[in-house]
């Protein structure tokens, strides 16, 4: 069966974007564009060339296996393998020099897991915040160990630099997540850091589209539209149909259904300027009340490897004394910064990750400024080892970017005040006129339980497809 008639405008090329067009094709729509603000594909995915390989700005792991679409659609061809000890294997050294013992480390990260691991019910039932929840049944199992080799202010700090481990998961501080949200996702079992080798999360954007030599962008390649911002979306107008204005005006496009899968970012700064008639008040009260914030990563590239063989990287824990003494000086911006780690099939690379509130500085900072304050950490904490300057350094800059504002969404403290999820952002918009679902939203965001991951936004483009499909198979 074809579609030829209902023109479907698709709003941004990320992974939900591509996922919903290349459905669509599937299904047999043939009338099919893609807006994308940018002068590429991907989204929130960005592989680039650096150092000795490629490094992802945005996303770069398959989260899981069993139940991943991702994972399903490339697990015959061999593109895939873990991260191994990167991230499970690391140091924790204070700021005072003195390095954890693997058994400390060990032991402090086992009652942080188990809390997690075993308090699953309390945590949905928590009125509270993540942070507040964390740092309530960690003083509790403190309180209820007889253990004399953790010392109390080491377990503290530890905790401190677990949230900010977190907090890279949730791209928020742990005071700003809900602690019943972070219960409502749905961990895909299986590897949860699966690496894309030595092509970066791209190439699984070119399996989706069938992409070869003579078309980079496969199926897809006479629909997409490049550098076309989203100004206006008309709705709901006489016609039943939808016109969509671009980069100031200069372009309009007539549509029969419009899929909108910007950022929830995006969604939120141009909540009163973009949609017209407005959205209806439960549509903004999901964009308002989902949470969505910000990780930056630096990477680093060394004239040489000045690291040994099996060392992973590190974290910082800081004594209180040493953070008072920090915030007082141009690096204070760098307390944000929970380790440093090796990166798969990159020897002279080490990546900084670089959560809270100084994400948006981070990405406004001069390259030498950044560079000094990342030299200054690792001078400080890995002081026994010689150091050279590093030779480039690349940095992401997603909260700065007006097509994107932040990196992934989570589920916040006022999601629950306003009593709002996924579920009402996912909701199409129908037209008064003809009863067609005039306006579709896809992307992580409106995932209920996959938000944050790139399977997420797969999953909500082939969702939206099949609603489509569904609609004109009623008719």
């Amino acid at each position: 069966m074809t579609y030829d008639d209902p023109r479907i405008i698709i709003i941004g090329a990320g992974a939900a974007g591509l996922s919903c067009a290349i459905k669509l094709l599937e299904f047999g729509f043939e009338n099919i564009s893609i807006l994308e603000a940018e002068n590429r594909i991907g989204g929130r995915i960005h592989t680039q060339q650096f150092g000795d390989n490629v490094i992802d700005f945005g996303a770069q792991w398959v989260h899981g296996q069993d139940g991943n679409v991702v994972y399903e659609m490339v697990q015959q061809n061999d593109c895939l393998e873990t991260t191994g000890e990167i991230y499970h294997t690391f140091e924790c050294i204070r700021s005072n020099g003195e390095v954890l013992t693997k058994e400390t480390t060990n032991r402090l990260n086992e009652m942080l897991r188990n809390i997690l691991e075993n308090h699953a019910e309390d945590m949905f039932s928590f009125k509270g915040s993540f942070g507040d929840f964390l740092s309530e049944r960690f003083q509790e199992v403190l309180s209820s160990l007889n253990d004399s080799k953790i010392n109390e202010e080491v377990a503290w700090e530890f905790l401190e630099n677990f949230k900010k481990i977190e907090s890279s998961e949730t791209a928020s501080g742990m005071d700003e997540v809900s602690a019943k949200g972070i219960h409502e996702y749905g961990q895909c079992p299986g590897d949860y850091l699966l690496n894309w080798k030595d092509k970066g999360y791209v190439r699984f954007l070119h399996m989706l589209m069938g992409s070869n030599e003579e078309y980079h962008f496969g199926q897809l390649e006479e629909r997409l539209k490049f550098n076309c911002p989203v100004d206006q979306i008309q709705w709901n107008l006489d016609n039943g149909k939808a016109i969509v204005r671009c980069a100031n005006g200069l372009y309009e496009y007539e549509a029969d259904h419009v899929v909108i899968t910007v950022s929830l970012g995006v969604l939120k700064e141009k909540l009163e300027s973009m949609f017209h008639p407005p959205l209806p008040l439960q549509k903004k009260l999901a964009i308002v009340g989902l949470g969505y914030g910000s990780v930056c990563k630096i990477f680093l590239e060394f004239p040489n490897r000045f690291w040994p063989e099996n060392w992973y990287g590190f974290t910082m824990l800081w004594l209180k004394k040493d953070l008072e003494d920090l915030q007082r000086t141009p690096y204070e911006w760098v307390e944000e910064i929970f380790g440093f780690y090796c990166v798969n099939y990159q020897p002279r690379i080490l990546l900084a990750w670089i959560v809270g509130s100084y994400v948006l500085k981070l990405e406004n900072m001069p390259e030498d400024q950044v560079i000094a304050g990342c030299m200054y950490l690792l001078r400080r904490f890995l002081w026994q080892w010689e150091i050279p300057e590093p030779l480039n350094i690349q940095v992401s800059h997603w909260q700065s970017n007006p097509n994107f504002l932040g990196a992934y969404s989570f589920r916040s403290m006022l999601s629950e005040q306003l009593n709002v999820s996924a579920m009402q952002l996912s909701q199409p918009l129908i037209s008064s006129k003809n009863f067609k679902p005039i306006l579709l939203f896809a992307g992580e965001a409106t995932s209920m339980h996959h938000f944050s991951t790139v399977h997420g936004a797969v999953e909500s483009g082939y969702r939206e497809a099949n609603r489509l499909v569904n609609y004109y198979n009623k008719e």
